[in-house]
């Protein structure tokens, strides 16, 4: 799954989950999802719930506190760094 798809799936959930509407202007893949008011502290479990079940990774406490996974740019890339590596 190339890193632009796994973005796409984030926005979905987070749209989804978080009742963010399509035209909210301020809602990008580099919105800060935390600091803009999108996720908050509860919303983060779910968010690391869906990451990991979704892509099949674990997230460590270095990946969840980074300020990578702080934006929906972000959390894909730390989706790239944690997925399983195929030959």
């Amino acid at each position: 799954m190339s890193r632009a798809e796994i973005a796409r799936s984030i926005e979905r959930f987070i749209r989804r989950a978080f009742r963010i509407v399509p035209d909210d202007p301020d809602f990008s893949w580099d919105s800060h999802l935390f600091e803009s008011g999108y996720v908050d502290s509860a919303g983060v479990v779910e968010l690391i719930a869906f990451v990991e079940s979704t892509f099949g990774v674990k997230l460590e406490d270095e990946h969840i506190f980074s300020e990578r996974f702080t934006t929906i740019n972000g959390i894909s890339s730390v989706v790239g760094l944690c997925a399983p590596k195929t030959r």
